[in-house]
């Protein structure tokens, strides 16, 4: 058979990963309105004949059999292109060697992520930087931001068709210093500068030493629009987001949404799953659980957002806070947590979400470590979200079962339909009987796999791993098996798959 690209999105794979043409007419390439006919002709077809023809092999494997239906005719919202983000701390500034132009490596790593993103530049240190303008000299010290770093930064993000975030100083600057930044970052970013946030996570001002114990949202509200006065007198257009807030969503981000909806573009919280790392609960089995605590968050923020015409961005967030914590954070089961979460925001309205990390920490997607880059395996489940959200929602339903699985469905550019199947249970295999309720007449699998939950390395998608110059090729093709336009596909125990059917 003559080897064809698969486009999954904006994005093709090109051969050896192929899609095999498993119809019994090779020449039938339904389109757009052929297939939404067989679609509605076939919505009711049984899935009974497909299950009891993989029982044998399912009863081998303790495998649960699993009914998936997509509604292939209601397309929803379409995932943001730029909903892929990477947040650093604003002491990675000053004299970085990581946002520079020439450091070609990251900027490859940050390019596979998506050909648009958001790059956050804020955190605790934001508070702990100092903006001084002008060029740096060996007497400028390392808590000072110089116009050199900012041009940097920026020249660092246009190469990578990439936008920034950027954080002001709230708890140790003034108005007129954060102005003076604002405008020179303004003046050199053109359009690559998303937003300015004031300050990071007001609401723990209190206990970080920052504001006194009194201090509270009508405080913050008071300041940030000094702040924001300010600044545009100096640069009328410039635009913000906020609050940037730990947590508190119902006493700050919620009110701030109504306050401030005509001073912002951009509503925003930071989450993390769990914490801190020396609590004995802060687990592998904890952070696969399913976490319905983010869903409540995501739909007050959604409400809140849509009510002000805003869109929302989870702005910070990673699996632990303070840090991560070894054993949890940077293995594979970090992997599938970080797809899983990035799907159920999609899905509950969010613009996208940015990833915090830099250097080796224990959480980030990239990690340098004597000069040399790596992704962690939180990296592969970005990779993963890539390949598998570059469309619009599609309504699923998931047959009652005892397995920790959760399934995406997109509907891509050119009418594939896109499975992100997530299997974050440590034991139960699954075996997926998938209706689109039309004929099939492809299908394609990509794994995400490693030797094990808490593995940190040996991690593959597609067969093969992203190498230290950040490029990757799946090496593997795989079919699913179709009967009676009923889509079977095995997945294992901790692990991934996309799920590509036309």
């Amino acid at each position: 058979m003559k080897s064809e690209s698969l486009n999954l999105g904006n994005y093709i794979i090109l051969p050896p990963f192929q899609i095999r043409d498993i119809s019994m007419n090779q020449s039938q390439h339904p389109n757009r309105r052929d297939f939404l006919i067989g679609c509605a002709g076939l919505a009711g077809a049984s899935l009974i004949n497909v299950l009891k023809e993989s029982s044998v092999k399912a009863d081998d494997n303790s495998s649960q059999e699993i009914q998936i239906s997509v509604d292939f005719n209601q397309p929803g919202r379409f995932i943001p292109s730029d909903f892929t983000g990477l947040s650093y701390e604003a002491s990675t500034l000053p004299n970085s060697t990581v946002f520079n132009s020439d450091n070609k490596i990251f900027l490859n790593f940050v390019r596979q992520l998506g050909k648009r993103g958001i790059l956050r530049i804020g955190g605790n240190s934001v508070e702990k930087t100092f903006w001084k303008g002008g060029k740096r000299t060996s007497q400028t010290d390392k808590t000072s931001i110089t116009e050199d770093d900012l041009d940097s930064l920026f020249d660092f993000a246009g190469k990578a068709g990439w936008k920034v975030m950027l954080g002001l100083n709230l708890g140790q600057s003034t108005p007129e210093v954060a102005a003076s930044e604002a405008e020179y970052a303004a003046r050199i970013a053109k359009n690559q500068l998303l937003s300015i946030e004031v300050g990071n996570e007001p609401d723990l001002y209190y206990k970080n030493g920052l504001r006194s114990s009194t201090y509270q949202y009508s405080d913050f509200l008071q300041e940030f629009t000094t702040y924001f006065d300010t600044i545009r007198d100096s640069v009328p257009n410039v635009p913000f987001s906020g609050p940037t807030t730990a947590s508190a969503t119902d006493t700050w981000v919620v009110p701030f949404a109504k306050d401030a909806a005509s001073r912002i573009i951009l509503l925003t919280q930071h989450y993390y799953r769990m914490g801190p790392p020396q609590n004995s609960d802060v687990t592998i089995n904890r952070l696969l659980s399913p976490d319905n605590n983010i869903v409540k968050i995501a739909q007050k923020i959604q409400t809140a957002a849509q009510q002000n015409n805003l869109p929302y961005r989870i702005a910070e967030c990673n699996s632990v806070y303070q840090g991560g914590k070894q054993g949890v954070s940077n293995v594979f089961a970090s992997a599938l947590w970080g797809v899983d979460f990035m799907f159920t925001l999609a899905q509950n309205g969010a613009a996208g979400i940015n990833f915090h990390g830099g250097a080796a920490g224990i959480y980030t997607p990239i990690a340098v470590s004597q000069g040399e880059y790596s992704a962690r395996p939180l990296y592969y489940g970005m990779l993963l979200f890539k390949l598998g959200s570059r469309g619009r929602l599609l309504p699923v339903t998931v047959s009652q079962n005892s397995v920790n699985l959760t399934v995406y469905a997109v509907l891509s550019d050119n009418d594939h339909v896109l499975l992100t199947v997530i299997n974050k249970d440590s034991s139960q295999d699954a075996t997926l009987a998938i209706d689109l309720g039309c004929q099939l007449t492809r299908g394609s699998v990509l794994r995400l796999t490693s030797p094990s939950l808490d593995s940190t390395s040996d991690i593959t998608l597609g067969g093969s791993s992203v190498k230290s110059d950040a490029s990757w090729q799946s090496h593997t093709q795989e079919q699913a098996q179709i009967s009676e336009n009923i889509a079977s596909v095995e997945v294992p125990a901790a692990s991934a798959a996309l799920v590509t059917l036309h």
